[in-house]
């Protein structure tokens, strides 16, 4: 069932209800009225025929001929007459009204009323000439019952109408609501792997479907970032690796055909080495990437202490380099800081890769091959600043430094991939963190990691 559907339905069946507990009051009230004028009346007949009975001195046979006569005419009240001593003074029919019982009780209450199916009835104590009398008096209110059957026959009428009427209406009201929501979903349809930059348009308002649209809209541009990462990871990743894939077996064929002597294969299977290498840490950057780009939720975080990742990160670093590195970590205003200070919530693998990737490069595109790392901690915040005097890097790529694959002017003075940085900036995204560089061409570069306790 369509929802716009279900919403009329379940609209008209709440109204239906609300109406019906309506109607039935309102006829629950007009049925006691009724009911309540009626033996007001009544009792006014009853009175006026003791009165007739007891003043008039006529023949009882008389007075019942008369009744009956009236009866045919009108809607006269049928009476039994007892006395004190609950004997039978006068009655219009046999069997009379009343039984010792109801006689009791009008003594006791000097009135009672009730009803059955088809009369109301009424007893009163009626005093003549300082007797006591008890008369019970019954009729049928028709006028009455044929007014509150008419009106009961309309406000069915009136009530299933309505109900029909606010169905139609709540269908109508619901389709204009939940247009919408029928606009987002055929926006959403057209969105596929092929125009994933298309987003849902909707007027700017402060309501639910707004928020919705705003919500897929950001996830259609995680799903667009996504995909087009990986398209692009592909791509790149077929281009990098054909090059030195191609090296290799070129050196491998050409070994195999053309080396004579010994030292001839010993210079094939050194550039063939040399470029498995290079397919070895491009590898192992791509995979560290792919683990930065993980959601946070996935990491495992844990309470470091953020001096001791930096220092086994330096440690990896330079034993796994063969060139000479030179790496100084200094702490600012040591004897001023509490040790907590260097307290962090992270994953210590994740930020061992980021840290050692700067000072590599820090590293690398130095003459004297040396980084510098100064920690600032307070209660607050963590700063880590990396520094060397290093070759720099030109003002125009310092915006695409973070790209994939990005390399700068600076590519021809060492070997890299360009992936290194960003998987720092990754990193630091995941731990919420920020990174800042500043660069002087010939005077070198510093890099600002900004770590919220």
């Amino acid at each position: 069932m369509k929802l716009v559907t279900r919403t009329a339905l379940a609209y008209a069946i709440l109204t239906a209800f609300i109406l019906f507990v309506f109607a039935y009051s309102v006829y629950f009230v007009s049925e006691k009225n009724r009911k309540d004028e009626f033996f007001d009346r009544l009792d006014y007949k009853i009175t006026w025929r003791a009165e007739f009975i007891f003043d008039a001195q006529i023949n009882k046979e008389l007075i019942k001929f008369l009744h009956t006569k009236n009866k045919k005419v009108l809607n006269e009240a049928d009476i039994s007459v007892y006395d004190s001593n609950f004997n039978l003074y006068f009655s219009d029919n046999m069997p009379p009204l009343g039984s010792k019982k109801i006689l009791q009780s009008i003594k006791k209450n000097r009135y009672l009323n009730w009803s059955d199916d088809h009369y109301q009835y009424r007893g009163i104590l009626y005093t003549d000439n300082n007797k006591e009398f008890y008369i019970v008096g019954r009729a049928k209110d028709v006028t009455g019952l044929n007014h509150l059957n008419a009106f009961k026959e309309n406000l069915l009428y009136v009530y299933f109408t309505s109900i029909v009427l606010i169905f139609i209406i709540g269908f109508g009201f619901s389709y204009y609501t939940l247009k919408p929501l029928k606009d987002i979903i055929f926006q959403i349809r057209d969105i596929t792997e092929h125009n994933l930059n298309k987003r849902i348009i909707v007027p700017k308002a402060k309501d639910e479907l707004y928020e919705l649209t705003q919500t897929f809209n950001a996830t259609f541009n995680r799903l667009e970032k996504s995909f087009n990462n990986h398209r692009n990871f592909v791509t790149t990743i077929s281009h990098e690796f054909r090059t030195p894939l191609s090296i290799l077996i070129a050196e491998i064929e050409l070994g195999k055909e053309l080396n004579r002597t010994i030292d001839d294969y010993k210079v094939s299977l050194d550039n063939a080495l040399k470029e498995a290498n290079h397919v070895s840490q491009l590898s192992t950057a791509l995979l560290d990437f792919a683990r930065a780009n993980y959601d946070r939720s996935q990491i495992k975080m844990s309470d470091i202490r953020i001096d001791e990742v930096l220092v086994d990160a330096k440690l990896n670093l330079l034993n796994k380099k063969e060139v000479k590195y030179r790496i100084g970590i200094s702490y600012t205003n040591l004897d001023d800081n509490d040790a907590n200070f260097y307290n962090y919530f992270g994953n210590p693998y994740l930020l061992q890769i980021a840290f050692s990737n700067i000072m590599e490069n820090a590293c690398k595109y130095s003459p004297d091959h040396a980084c510098h790392v100064d920690i600032n901690a307070s209660s607050d915040r963590i700063i880590l600043t990396f520094s060397d005097n290093g070759i720099g890097i030109p003002e125009g790529d310092l915006e695409q430094i973070y790209n994939l694959f990005y390399r700068g002017k600076n590519k021809n003075y060492e070997i890299g991939y360009g992936v290194g940085l960003s998987v720092v900036k990754q990193i630091v995204s995941l731990h919420n963190a920020t990174i800042n560089v500043t660069s002087t061409v010939g005077k070198g570069t510093t890099f600002t990691i900004t770590l919220s306790v």
